[in-house]
């Protein structure tokens, strides 16, 4: 993104979505960055899912499958 990254949107959607109270939405990161570090800013940051390219079908369709049914389980 030109204006920020996807950790810093991630921010203040979750900013936006507490001062107008309104229920948070489910923020998925897709991203080349596989780094430990990676993970643990995109989830400091308030995004509820961390994928990493290149993404096996199996596994997205399992990871949207578990959010469709409330189940998210956070790696």
């Amino acid at each position: 993104m030109p204006v920020m990254d996807g950790f810093e949107a991630t921010r203040q959607i979750r900013a936006f979505e507490r001062s107008n109270d309104i229920t948070p939405a489910t923020i998925i990161a897709l991203t080349g960055l596989g780094s430990a570090e990676a993970q643990e800013e995109a989830f400091v940051s308030g995004i509820d899912l961390f994928l990493t390219k290149p993404i096996k079908l199996d596994k997205l369709t399992k990871s949207l499958n578990e959010i469709r049914e409330g189940n998210l389980q956070q790696a």
